[in-house]
C-alpha cells in the first residue's frame, strides 16, 4: 500500500526496530493489517491453528531466547481462545507483548466487543492500549518496556480506528530505555550467607528459573566446588548442571530416591531464583528442622514467601554468588573443600538416580510401562535435544527420564498447570532452536486438545519426537477419585489410536505396547530423525506416578 503509512504500519517498525524477530498469531480482520505490517517490516509470522496454541508457541520460544516475542491475536474470541497461554506466560514472568485487535473506541455494541483489560488482568497479565493516534507510539513503546524491563506479559489493546488512522512520521522509533544493571545484594546478607557456608558439613546450592534467566550456572557451579556442596534445581531451573557430576538433578515431587535423601540431609541450603514452593520442597518434606535456608531473588516479595527463611538475600542469582565467592576468598577460603564431592557419594548418587534406580517393571502384554518407555526412548533419541512436556498425571515422568542437555533445552510448561500447552511449547522451543530435534512428552487429553498444531509442525518442517502417555483418562482424577471410592468411567474414555492421526496428518507414528515396537523409532533417527514421529505409547493405566500419589493424597 502507498501514501501515508497508518499506525499499524508505523508502530510494527518500530516493534522490529526493538528488536522482534517474530510473532506467533493467528489473523482475523482485527490484526491482519499490524500482522502484514510486521512481515513487511521483517518479522517472521508462525501462524497457528489456535489463539492458546500461538500464546503458548511463543511463551516457550520467549523463554528460550530472551527476545522481544510477539502475539497476534483477533478482538473478541481471538483473545479469549489466547488467555490459557497468555495466563501461563505472565505465572513464568515470560516477556511477552500480544498485540489484540480490539473494536474501534466507542463500539460497544459490537459483537466482538469484550472488557479486554478486564479480562487480561484477571489472568495475570499486564493491559496496555494505544489510546490515540497520537499517543500510538508512546503507548507501544511503554508496553515494550513493560514486557522487557520488568519481565511482564503485556496485552496491548488495539483499536481499529486508531490502528487505521494515518500518521505521517519519518521519525525513528523512541528509544527504549537501557536495560538495568544485575541487583546487587546487601554486603550484610552476603556475609551472613558465606558464614553459613564455610559451617556446613552439608551443604547444597539450589537454582531455579532466575538462575537461568541470570545466566547464572557457572557461578554457581564455581561457588558449589568452592564450599563442596552438592547441586539441584527447581522443576523451572531443569537442566541447569547437567553436565555436573555432583548434580543430584529435580528438588522435589519429580526427584531421584537419592535426591530425596540428599536434600533431606543438608544442613545449608542456599536457593537462587528459586520460589521453594510445595513442589521443590515436598510441602517442606526434604528440609530438615534443623537446616538454614537462604533465599536468593531479584523480586522481594518473593523471599520468604512460600515457606520461612533464615537468610533473604534481595538480589541477582550471578551477581550474589559471585559476591559470594570474593567473600569466602576474604574470608581465607580460597581453595575448594571437600565437603560432600566424595566418592562415596558420587556412587551414590549414580546408582540411585532415575536411570539406574531399580522401579519394577509393571508392563503387561497390553501395555508398557510408562518409566520403561520412557527410558528406553530417552536412550534411542540423540542428546543434541530440547525437551518440552504438558501438564498431567504422566507430567513427572518426562524431566526425570527424557534429559536435556542445559536449561535453555528445557520448558516445562507448568505454571498455570494447564492441560494442552505441551504441543505447542515444544513448536515454539523448535523454532527457538532450529535444526535441533524437539521432544514432545504429553498425555492422550492434553495431546487431542492442541492437536490442530500438528499440523503447523509438520508444515514448518520442525523435526519432532512426541511420546504420547496414552492410558485413554485423564489419569489425575481417575487416580485420585478412585482412591476415595468415586466411580471413574466419566474420565474415561475409548482408546484413541494417534499413530493413525499422525499419519493421516502427514507425520510417522507406531502404536508401542512393548519395547520390540520401538524399532522403527530407531530407523527414524538412523534417518537424521526428519520431521515429525509420533510414539503412541499404551502405559499401564493402572500404574500411578509416586510424586501423584504423594502431592495428592486422600
Amino acid at each position: 500500500m502507498n501514501g501515508t503509512p497508518s499506525v499499524a504500519s508505523v508502530i510494527a517498525a518500530d516493534l522490529a526496530g526493538y528488536g522482534a524477530r517474530r510473532c506467533f498469531g493467528l489473523l482475523g480482520t482485527a490484526n491482519f493489517r499490524v500482522s502484514h505490517a510486521l512481515v513487511q517490516a521483517g518479522v517472521e509470522l508462525v501462524s497457528a491453528r489456535h489463539e492458546g496454541n500461538a500464546a503458548s508457541m511463543a511463551d516457550a520460544y520467549a523463554k528460550a531466547t530472551g527476545e522481544l516475542t510477539l502475539v497476534s491475536v483477533h478482538s473478541g474470541p481471538g483473545l479469549t481462545n489466547a488467555l490459557t497461554g497468555i495466563g501461563e506466560a505472565a505465572k513464568s514472568r515470560t516477556p511477552l507483548l500480544v498485540l489484540a485487535g480490539d473494536v474501534p473506541n466507542g463500539a460497544v455494541k459490537n459483537n466482538f466487543h469484550i472488557e479486554q483489560a478486564e479480562m487480561v488482568r484477571a489472568v495475570g497479565a499486564v493491559s496496555e492500549r494505544l489510546h490515540s493516534v497520537n499517543s500510538a507510539r508512546e503507548d507501544t513503546l511503554r508496553a515494550v518496556t513493560r514486557a522487557l524491563r520488568d519481565r511482564q506479559t503485556v496485552v496491548l489493546s488495539m483499536p481499529l480506528d486508531v490502528q487505521h488512522a494515518p500518521l505521517p512520521t519519518n521519525q525513528p522509533p523512541l528509544a527504549l530505555p537501557a536495560a538495568p544493571g544485575r541487583l546487587h545484594p546487601d554486603p550484610l546478607a552476603v556475609g551472613r550467607v558465606a558464614h553459613a557456608l564455610l559451617g556446613a558439613q552439608s551443604p547444597l546450592i539450589l537454582g531455579g528459573r532466575g538462575a537461568v534467566i541470570a545466566d547464572a550456572e557457572a557461578a554457581l557451579a564455581a561457588l558449589a566446588e568452592r564450599t563442596g556442596a552438592l547441586l539441584a534445581t527447581s522443576v523451572c531451573g531443569h537442566g541447569l548442571f547437567a553436565g555436573s557430576p555432583w548434580s543430584v538433578g529435580i528438588s522435589g515431587g519429580f526427584s531421584s530416591p537419592v535426591a530425596d535423601e540428599l536434600i533431606s540431609q543438608s544442613d545449608v541450603i542456599v536457593a537462587f531464583g528459586a520460589g521453594l514452593t510445595q513442589w521443590t520442597t515436598k510441602k517442606g518434606k526434604l528440609i530438615a528442622p534443623d537446616a538454614v535456608v537462604a533465599q536468593v531473588d531479584v523480586d522481594g516479595a518473593k523471599l520468604g514467601y512460600q515457606m520461612p527463611v533464615q537468610i533473604a538475600v534481595h538480589g541477582d542469582a550471578k551477581a550474589t554468588a559471585e559476591a559470594l565467592l570474593a567473600e569466602l576468598e576474604r574470608l581465607g577460603a580460597t581453595k575448594s573443600k571437600p565437603g560432600r564431592r566424595i566418592h562415596a557419594v558420587r556412587e551414590r548418587m549414580r546408582a540411585g538416580d532415575n536411570h539406574h534406580y531399580p522401579w519394577p517393571d509393571e508392563s503387561s502384554k497390553a501395555f508398557i510401562d510408562p518409566r520403561t518407555l520412557s527410558k528406553a526412548v530417552d536412550a534411542i533419541l540423540p542428546m543434541d535435544r530440547v525437551v518440552a512436556s504438558d501438564s498431567g498425571h504422566f507430567c513427572g515422568w518426562v524431566p526425570r527420564y527424557l534429559r536435556v542437555p542445559n536449561a535453555r533445552a528445557s520448558c516445562l510448561s507448568h505454571s498455570f498447570q494447564s492441560v494442552g500447552l505441551g504441543l505447542p511449547s515444544a513448536i515454539g522451543l523448535a523454532i527457538a532452536n532450529p535444526g535441533k530435534l524437539a521432544v514432545l512428552g504429553a498425555g492422550d487429553g492434553g495431546f487431542l486438545m492442541s492437536i490442530a498444531d500438528l499440523e503447523t509442525a509438520i508444515r514448518l518442517g520442525l523435526r519432532l519426537c512426541i511420546l504420547v502417555y496414552n492410558d485413554a483418562s485423564y489419569a489425575a482424577e481417575v487416580h485420585y477419585f478412585r482412591r476415595q471410592g468415586f466411580s471413574v468411567d466419566i474420565v474415561q474414555f475409548p482408546d484413541t489410536d494417534f499413530a493413525a492421526i499422525a499419519r493421516g496428518y502427514g507425520a510417522r507414528g507406531i502404536t508401542v505396547r512393548a519395547l520390540a515396537d520401538l524399532e522403527p523409532l530407531k530407523t527414524w533417527v538412523a534417518q537424521g530423525a526428519p520431521g515429525v514421529f509420533v510414539i503412541d505409547g499404551k502405559i499401564n493405566p493402572d500404574l500411578e506416578a509416586d510424586w501423584h500419589a504423594e502431592h495428592f493424597p486422600n
